[in-house]
């Protein structure tokens, strides 16, 4: 058998692992930096679970062809992957890069191949024209890292294509932006990232990361990019990420009305719905009138395209061994493709220096018990009993928050607006796992016509809405629909909506437009937060369900000038602190709804003296 050939190059990066890693974790723009070629990959399900991956690839004429194994890695200190090629001049061969600590000097960066050659022409690339040029390239990219990290350069990925734009059909967005009021600040990064961001950047933007880059408000950005959207700058698109890998892995939709409700994950082998709160993504692109946008794959299954798992690893069969943990600041998910059900992991269940955990990978389930004894490096102990490979990982259960969900957009009144054909297919109900819904009403509105007449009256309720309509748009909700005097408003955050309500309450006087007619408006209010489905009603997007009809009930049980809030809803840590502001006492009730089996506790809070 050849002997294996390691190759290794190490540089030197000033500043600290936990700012290097999201950067050197993106293997995939490494990948297209150092002037890979691009990857075919195929997948095909394994009886025990999750897939095999395979690739290929042509590489300086040569066709290559291989099984990749899953990655192992822990954030922020290495990753490594193992690849037996099929077709090429190599066997076999274990890539990867380390992240060693050197305190106040930085980061110490290794990478490193390991490569068996299948021949004399293999041993010759290996070692006269991969390990030059990979040292070489990797040097100027990680140079370009550390010059990006400094604030030197716009750009930390040196060599990807920047094909340049139609300049006329920028100029003409930029003034379509400009016709539409959006800040003009706002304005000038979009064309600079227009024009000069790599061709790979473009063709997926997520907003509230370009938010964060830029230091401007999320949701003065995303205005920014619908407006962008109807300028002819930026395409929006819809993807359905996998609960697993969080990655979308179905072609993205256009339209609303263009997904499914049901999808597959060709990697992870599982079939799930899409969920308008978690899983379904408000993506941009540039327009391809301004600029191409490249779409091909350079490395499909590294930590830099699952920035959610903070450690993987792959055990063989019957393999047991020393797993370093990452460390536990909040709760995580061990999780296996191979495995049936995950398992939550808190922080008291991290190794310490007398207790080792040790993990039993069953194909039904973990066990995790202590053992004691003398922990190194605080790692657990993993064992796979099964005849067959096993990928296990922890995982962050929260998403990220940079991930703009259809429930947050399509809640946003302003989205609303700008794009009302945007609804889903009359044929689908998609579920929202998580919705806060708001009721409102008039007390005695049917009094008030009888009293001052019917066009006063008409002024009064048609200004209400006004003053109602601008409190939800403030706080990033949507109106669903009016009915009568009523309205029905969803919000994604439980403390926006409480604001908004507080804000309708309080302004609603103002919605009077002659104050010599005696009527006092009061407003009766109801919060209720959970689950419900999203469905095309009339060509528009509206909500049913049990959580909109608890939310729609419990405003009957207002008197006016108050508000009622679901139990559910006032026990949220987040609804505290605005709770607190309130001088209202809030009083408990109990309640028998109609449709419902069981008495409701709820909560009424006075909120107009």
């Amino acid at each position: 058998m050849p002997a294996t050939i390691r190759l290794e190059s190490q540089h030197s990066v000033p500043f600290p692992r936990a700012a290097v890693w999201p950067l050197l974790s993106k293997t995939d723009w490494i990948n297209r930096s150092i002037g890979l070629p691009p990857v075919d990959y195929k997948t095909s399900p394994l009886p025990e679970g999750g897939s095999v991956i395979t690739g290929s690839a042509r590489l300086m004429g040569v066709e290559l062809r291989w099984r990749e194994w899953p990655w192992d890695w822990l954030e922020p200190e290495f990753y490594r992957v193992h690849r037996v090629f099929e077709r090429g001049p190599f066997t076999e061969a274990w890539v990867g890069m380390e992240l060693r600590d050197r305190g106040e000097e930085g980061t110490r960066v290794v990478v490193y191949s390991e490569l068996i050659p299948s021949g004399l022409a293999g041993k010759s690339l290996a070692k006269y024209v991969l390990g030059p040029k990979t040292e070489k390239e990797m040097g100027a990219l990680i140079g370009q890292v550390s010059d990006y990290l400094r604030g030197q350069r716009a750009n930390a990925w040196p060599k990807l294509p920047v094909h340049a734009p139609d300049e006329k059909a920028l100029r003409s967005g930029v003034e379509k932006l400009q016709a539409a009021n959006q800040p003009p600040d706002l304005i000038g990064l979009l064309a600079t990232l227009l024009r000069e961001a790599p061709d790979v950047q473009l063709a997926h933007l997520r907003p509230l990361t370009v938010a964060r880059e830029w230091r401007r408000n999320g949701w003065d950005v995303l205005r920014l990019f619908l407006h962008a959207t109807r300028s002819g700058l930026l395409d929006l698109s819809w993807e359905v990420l996998c609960p697993n890998c969080r990655s979308s892995r179905v072609p993205s939709a256009s339209s609303l009305a263009d997904l499914s409700h049901a999808s597959h994950c060709d990697v992870c082998q599982i079939k799930f719905d899409a969920e308008f709160d978690k899983s379904v993504e408000l993506k941009f692109a540039v327009n391809q009138a301004i600029r191409p946008r490249e779409d091909q794959t350079f490395c499909l299954a590294g930590p830099g395209g699952r920035p959610h798992v903070l450690s993987q690893l792959l055990l063989e069969a019957g393999q047991r061994r020393a797993w370093k943990f990452p460390e536990l600041d909040r709760p995580v998910r061990l999780r296996s493709p191979q495995v049936r059900q995950p398992v939550k992991l808190s922080p008291e269940d991290a190794p310490t220096p007398l207790f080792q955990p040790v993990v039993v990978c069953e194909p039904d389930r973990f066990t995790v018990k202590n053992e004691y004894g003398k922990v190194e490096d605080y790692a657990v102990q993993i064992f796979n009993p099964n005849p067959f490979p096993l990928q296990v990982m922890v995982e962050r259960i929260e998403w990220d928050e940079d991930i703009l969900t259809a429930a947050r957009v399509t809640n946003w009144q302003e989205f609303r607006d700008l794009f009302a054909a945007e609804v889903i297919s009359p044929h689908e109900r998609i579920t929202v796992g998580s919705q806060v819904v708001l009721f409102t009403d008039l007390r005695g509105s049917t009094a008030m016509y009888q009293g001052i007449g019917d066009a006063p009256a008409y002024a009064l309720v048609r200004n209400h809405f006004t003053v109602l309509m601008q409190a939800v748009r403030n706080h990033h909700g949507a109106v669903v629909k009016t009915i009568g005097d009523s309205v029905m408003a969803v919000f994604s955050q439980a403390e926006e909506a409480l604001v908004a309500v507080l804000e309708m309450h309080e302004r609603l006087p103002t919605a009077n437009p002659n104050p010599g007619v005696n009527s006092r408006l009061l407003l009766k209010s109801s919060l209720h937060l959970g689950p419900c489905l999203a469905v095309n009603a009339n060509d528009k997007l509206d909500y049913f369900g049990t959580t909109v009809n608890f939310a729609a009930r419990m405003v009957d049980r207002c008197e006016g000038g108050d508000l009622t809030v679901s139990d559910e809803l006032f026990r949220r840590p987040e609804m505290e602190a605005v709770l607190n502001t309130i001088k209202g006492k809030p009083e408990p009730m109990e309640v028998q709804f109609r449709g419902f089996e069981t008495a409701q506790k709820i909560w009424r809070i006075p909120l107009t003296s």
